[in-house]
């Protein structure tokens, strides 16, 4: 059984039993404790779980922990995926960030540089308030406390009155259709910030194409999508539902068996 079939099912198992033990792990699907041990690890970093002790268990209840929660799960991948997304930060640029646990992680690796970013994430603008620049504007409106995004009617006319250079966003959710989030807040705003750049990078870790959550709002169809940034690589059947002209990066190149 390959990794990304035993993490999905160690999921199916986490969401049953709400906490699983490595070694049992290991016993269950039949492969080395290191094996499983990796699998816990991936889980762990990527903020589909918490490690305890000799094993992993769940967040909540919810596949889609809050952003608070999220923000407690310290993960070298996300850092990763960060890195990749900064690559494409350039001084001169007007760009918008998202709202997202890795997209915040973006903000402190481009404090110092001579751009303008337009955010509507609390946490995005309070990391990127540590130098000068570069210049900050966050969108007025009401405070989604949940997920630490700020929301008006007001704000989407803002967005539609700006050119932005790129729009980098997240997600909870990739169907083959569309990039898909939690509330319809969230895809209102991902909706008309991507609609006027030149540019989109979308960043999702690959268990964003299996989870089960509801997630039932749309921000963005897939052909609408230059760049994704993802943890490991996408299957063919993944990677086939976006444009032929999409570069996709994976930030962990060979994923070990």
């Amino acid at each position: 059984m390959s990794q990304e079939k035993r993490l999905i099912e160690i999921k199916k198992l986490l969401k049953k039993e709400k906490q699983l033990s490595t070694r049992n792990l290991a016993k269950h699907f039949g492969v080395s404790f290191d094996t499983a041990r990796r699998d816990v690890i991936h889980l762990t970093s990527t903020g589909q779980a918490l490690r305890v002790h000799g094993g992993l268990m769940v967040i909540d209840d919810s596949d889609v922990p809050d952003f608070l929660a999220r923000t407690q799960i310290q993960s070298p991948i996300k850092i990763k995926m960060a890195k990749a997304a900064a690559r494409f930060v350039h001084p001169g640029q007007l760009d918008f960030i998202g709202p997202s646990t890795t997209l915040r992680q973006l903000c402190t690796l481009i404090t110092g540089k001579n751009l303008e970013i337009v955010t509507n994430s609390v946490d995005n603008a309070l990391a990127l308030m540590t130098a000068p620049l570069p210049t900050v504007s966050i969108l007025g409106g009401t405070i989604q406390k949940k997920d630490r995004l700020i929301y008006s009617m007001n704000s989407l006319s803002e967005l539609n009155k700006v050119r932005f250079d790129t729009a980098f966003i997240g997600t909870s959710k990739v169907r083959k259709d569309g990039v898909y989030t939690s509330t319809q807040v969230d895809a209102q705003m991902i909706s008309i910030a991507t609609s006027r750049a030149k540019q989109v990078v979308l960043i999702a870790e690959q268990y964003k194409f299996t989870n089960t959550n509801s997630s039932p709002f749309m921000s963005l169809p897939l052909d609408k999508v230059d760049v994704l940034i993802t943890d490991i690589p996408l299957s063919k059947e993944f990677a086939d539902n976006f444009s032929p002209h999409t570069q996709i990066i994976s930030v962990i190149k060979e994923v070990k068996p």
